[in-house]
């Protein structure tokens, strides 16, 4: 039986995840959960295929997808969901359009519900 927790992300020291890129990361259930933060102009270089729920706390991000499907955009105050890829189509990749630090939080999928 699952019980009921908090996780206190005040206390996770930020870890650098990519250039400009910053996470607090916990595990909650078999999956990640983060705050993730992409400074100005931030944006991964690498394609990824795991699926993510998310919130833009602050600021706006732009996914682009390597299908050449059109970007998602999500700013402050939307949600967002980016689908698992597995057969390595559709991965996507984001980047802060914000003229100031972008601030997600994200839950990634669990291997076993993709």
């Amino acid at each position: 039986m699952e019980r009921a927790k908090n996780v206190p992300f005040g206390d996770i020291e930020w870890a650098d995840d990519a250039p400009g890129i910053h996470a607090k990361e916990a595990e909650v259930d078999d999956a990640r959960w983060a705050i993730v933060e992409y400074e100005e102009g931030a944006g991964r270089k690498e394609w990824c295929e795991d699926g993510h729920r998310g919130f833009v706390i602050s600021g706006e991000i732009r996914y682009e997808f390597d299908d050449g499907r059109n970007p998602l955009r999500a700013a402050e105050g939307e949600a967002f969901f980016l689908p698992t890829s597995p057969l390595g189509e559709g991965a996507h990749r984001g980047r802060n359009l914000a003229d100031k630090p972008t601030r997600l939080f994200l839950t990634d999928i669990p291997m076993e519900r993709r």
